[in-house]
C-alpha cells in the first residue's frame, strides 16, 4: 500500500477519535505514532474529491475507519489541501487533527484553520482553504479569533510553556525540538491553559467583548424553537444562511434532547432531517445539509434511536429509514446495543434490525474478539445470518476460541457463509475437543453436497467415539444423499460390522432414516431389505421411511 494512504489512514483514525472518543487517550497515542513513523517515508496532501478524501491525488478507500469524518471535517472547514510534509512534526500533527476535529464554522472560507494553524506555529503543515465569504470586518474577525482561541481548548496559545510531552510517545524518534513543541501542558486528552478569564462586568468594569456580538458565534447553543418549528422554518426557505443556521439549531437540538434523556424527541429530529434529504437538489445547501446529517450521525445520537426500537414498536419503520441513512455509524450503534442487551425482546429488535440493514460486517467482525463469550457468540450468529464472505477468515479464527460456545455458533456461520475456506475450516472443525462443535461441523458440511464432504464425514464416522457426534455425522451424510455416503448409510444400517458386535439400535434407526433422507435407489432397495429386520425398531424406522417417502411422491 501507498504510504500516502496509510498515513491518510491513520490520520483519519486519529480525528475520528477525537471526534468520537476524546477520552480514549491511549487509541490516539497509538494513532500518532503511528502517523509520526509513516510522515518519515515522504510528503502527503490530503485533498476532496466529490466527498471522497484523496491522498498525494488517490483515492481513500471509504472502508476505512475516520475516512468519510475526515473528508467531511475538510470540506466543513472550507479546506481544499492540507499539506504534511516529510517527517511532519508530532506537534503540528496533533495540532491540526484538533483543528479539524472542532465544530466547522460555515462561510468563514476556512480563515480559522489559518488563523488557528498560525496560533499554533505550525512549521510542517501547511493549509490552502478557500476564499472567506463570511463578513469581511477586520474587528469582528478578530472576535471571533480571540472568542475561539480563549474557549477552545484544542488551540495553544501562540507561545506555549515549555516542557516535553514524553508521556505522548516515549517510543517515538524525532528531534528534542519536536518532542517539546507541544509544551508541559498540553496533551492529548486535553489543550493548554487559557489564557486568562475577563474581567467580571459590573462597578464600572467593561467585558472584554460585547456578548452581543458574540452570541451569534458560539459553537453551541441551546435552540430558540422547538423541532416543529425549526422545520418549519427549514421547509419554508431555501436561503443559505438561514438554511444553515436552522439545521445547526436542530443538530443541537438532537444533542440536547439526548444528553436530557428525551430519545423520541432525538428520534423525531434525525428521521425529520432524513426525509427531507431527497428534497433538495444540488450545490451548495445540499453541501450544508449533508454536513449536518454527519453531525448526527455521532454514537450516541444514533444509540439514543436504536434504544428506542424495543419500546417504540409502532415507530420501527421510522427508525429503520434512519438506520439505512446513517450505514456503517448505525450498524456499529445497534451492535454495541446488542452486545449489552439485558433481555430477549431488545437483543431480538436489535438483531433482527442488523439483518435486514445487512450492514454492520465490520464492527461484527471487531465483536468477534470481545472478551466476554456470549458477545462474540452473538457476533458469530449475526455473521451467519448475513452470510457474508469476508466474515469467514474472522469466524474460521473463532473457531480457535476458549470457548466452545463461541466456537459452535463459529462453526455454525461458517456453514452458512459456504464459501471454499469456510467449508475447510468445517472439515478441521471435526477434530475440535467439543462434541458439540463437532457435531454442528458435521451438520454445516451436510448442508453442502459434494464428493469431498461425503469422504470427509464417512472418515469422521469411523474416528468418531461419541455416540451424539455419530449420530449428527450420519444425518448429515443422509443430506447429503451422494453414492459414497449412502454406501456408508448402508453399513452403518446393518447389524454387525463393529468386529462382529451388534450395533446400538439408536445408531442403525439414524442410519435408517437418513437413508429415507436420501431416496436415492440404493437408498430404496436398502430399506427393502431392513422393513424385514430382525430388530422391530429398525424395523418399524424402514416401514415408516419407506412410506414417507411415497407420501411425498403422491402430494407431487
Amino acid at each position: 500500500m501507498d504510504y500516502s494512504i496509510t498515513f491518510a489512514r491513520h490520520f483519519a483514525r486519529l480525528v475520528w477519535l477525537l471526534l468520537h472518543e476524546s477520552e480514549n487517550v491511549g487509541e490516539q497515542k497509538a494513532a500518532l505514532r503511528a502517523l509520526i513513523t509513516t510522515s518519515k517515508e515522504g510528503p502527503v496532501t490530503l485533498a476532496t474529491t466529490g466527498w471522497r478524501l484523496t491522498a498525494n491525488g488517490v483515492l481513500v478507500p471509504d472502508a476505512l475507519t475516520g475516512v468519510t469524518e475526515l473528508a467531511a471535517q475538510l470540506i466543513g472547514h472550507a479546506v481544499q489541501e492540507l499539506v504534511v510534509q516529510a517527517s511532519g512534526a508530532a506537534a503540528d500533527l496533533l495540532g491540526v487533527g484538533r483543528i479539524l476535529a472542532a465544530e466547522p464554522l460555515p462561510g468563514n472560507g476556512g480563515r480559522v484553520v489559518q488563523e488557528k494553524l498560525a496560533a499554533l506555529g505550525a512549521r510542517t503543515v501547511t493549509a490552502r482553504t478557500e476564499q472567506g465569504t463570511g463578513t469581511d470586518t477586520a474587528v469582528l474577525d478578530a472576535f471571533i479569533l480571540e472568542a475561539e482561541l480563549v474557549d477552545d481548548p484544542t488551540v495553544p496559545p501562540a507561545t506555549p510553556p515549555g516542557g516535553g510531552i514524553a508521556d505522548i510517545a516515549p517510543n517515538e524518534s524525532g528531534t528534542a525540538a519536536e518532542k517539546t513543541a507541544l509544551g508541559a501542558d498540553f496533551v492529548l486528552g486535553g489543550g493548554f491553559d487559557s489564557a486568562a478569564p475577563p474581567a467580571p462586568a459590573g462597578n464600572g468594569a467593561t467585558p472584554r467583548h460585547s456578548e452581543g456580538m458574540l452570541l451569534p458565534f458560539a459553537a453551541r447553543r441551546a435552540p430558540a424553537s422547538g423541532a416543529e418549528e425549526l422545520f418549519a422554518q427549514l421547509d419554508g426557505s431555501r436561503s443559505h444562511a438561514v438554511v444553515t443556521t436552522v439545521l445547526d439549531e436542530l443538530v443541537v437540538f438532537a444533542e440536547t434532547a439526548q444528553r436530557e434523556g428525551r430519545l423520541d424527541a432525538v428520534a423525531d429530529a434525525y428521521h425529520g432531517l432524513v426525509i427531507r434529504e431527497p428534497t433538495l437538489g444540488e450545490g451548495e445547501l445540499r453541501r450544508v445539509f449533508v454536513m449536518a446529517m454527519r453531525r448526527m450521525s455521532k454514537p450516541a445520537l444514533l444509540r439514543a434511536v436504536a434504544q428506542l426500537l424495543p419500546r417504540r414498536l409502532e415507530r420501527r419503520e421510522q427508525f429503520m429509514v434512519i438506520f439505512a441513512r446513517a450505514g456503517e455509524d448505525a450498524a456499529e450503534a445497534l451492535v454495541d446495543l446488542l452486545a449489552n442487551a439485558g433481555s430477549l425482546a431488545e437483543r431480538r429488535a436489535f438483531f433482527n434490525a442488523l439483518k435486514e440493514l445487512q450492514s454492520g460486517v465490520p464492527a461484527l467482525i471487531h465483536m468477534l474478539g470481545d472478551a466476554r463469550w456470549y458477545v462474540a457468540r452473538n457476533a458469530a450468529d449475526l455473521l451467519g445470518e448475513m452470510q457474508s464472505p469476508e466474515a469467514g477468515k474472522p469466524l474460521t479464527d473463532a473457531l480457535k476460541h476458549d470457548d466452545d460456545r463461541v466456537r459452535r455458533a463459529a462453526a455454525t456461520a461458517l456453514a452458512r457463509v459456504g464459501t471454499p475456506e469456510a467449508l475447510l475450516a468445517l472439515h478441521a472443525a471435526l477434530r475440535d475437543t467439543a462434541p458439540d462443535v463437532r457435531s454442528q461441523a458435521a451438520a454445516g458440511l451436510g448442508m453442502r453436497k459434494g464428493q469431498k464432504q461425503a469422504v470427509t464425514l464417512s472418515k469422521a464416522l469411523d474416528d468418531e467415539q461419541d455416540a451424539e457426534v455419530r449420530i449428527e455425522i450420519i444425518r448429515a451424510l443422509g443430506k447429503m444423499g451422494t453414492p459414497d455416503a449412502v454406501q456408508k448409510l448402508i453399513d452403518a444400517a446393518k447389524a454387525e460390522g463393529w468386529l462382529f458386535k451388534k450395533k446400538p439400535v439408536p445408531y442403525r434407526v439414524a442410519a435408517v432414516r437418513a437413508l429415507g433422507e436420501a431416496r436415492t435407489p440404493a437408498a430404496i432397495a436398502a430399506l427393502k431389505d431392513l422393513s424385514k429386520d430382525k430388530d422391530r425398531e429398525v424395523q418399524e424406522a424402514a416401514i415408516d421411511a419407506l412410506a414417507s417417502g411415497r407420501s411425498k411422491t403422491d402430494a407431487v
